[in-house]
């Protein structure tokens, strides 16, 4: 709606002045290019997704209780503390997907540390729920779907 209205307001002003439209246009144009450039800069220094990374195996001497048998690793890659990360925790054999379960930690991590922690298994997780799957010989990833880092 805004575009309709400083678009009409300029085909006005052009109307009546061709002078006047000509500064209306160049005076719009800073102001976009301005706008522009500040959200851009802003864009760049907001953490995402890609400030963590999550991996995720399934190693008795890490986890040596069988009821929680993958071991999670967040790392902190941005600059500032992270708060929240929500992540899928899949697991593959031969390639195909036979795992994936999302879960959240709330564990506030610093930059540049690393928080790890064990998690057991949903068995309404599995694709297929009749098989009885070996944590061990399964490939395990981490896949980050969310994060919050602290206000600066």
């Amino acid at each position: 709606m805004g575009w309709l209205i400083g678009g009409a307001i300029v085909l006005i002003t052009f109307l009546v002045s061709r002078r006047a439209g000509a500064v209306v246009v160049v005076f719009l144009a800073v102001v976009w290019v301005g706008f522009w450039l500040a959200t851009d800069r802003k864009s760049e220094q907001e953490p995402s997704n890609q400030s963590i990374s999550i991996s995720a195996d399934s190693d008795p001497q890490l986890c040596p209780n069988p009821d929680m048998p993958v071991s999670v690793r967040i790392t902190n890659h941005a600059d500032r503390a992270l708060e929240t990360a929500s992540f899928s925790l899949i697991a593959k054999q031969r390639n195909s997907i036979i795992y994936r379960a999302s879960h959240t930690s709330d564990e506030v991590i610093a930059p540049g540390e690393t928080f790890s922690t064990c998690y057991g298994l949903n068995p309404l997780s599995f694709a297929i729920r009749t098989v009885r799957f070996d944590p061990r010989e399964l490939d395990w990833a981490g896949e980050t779907t969310l994060t919050r880092f602290e206000n600066p």
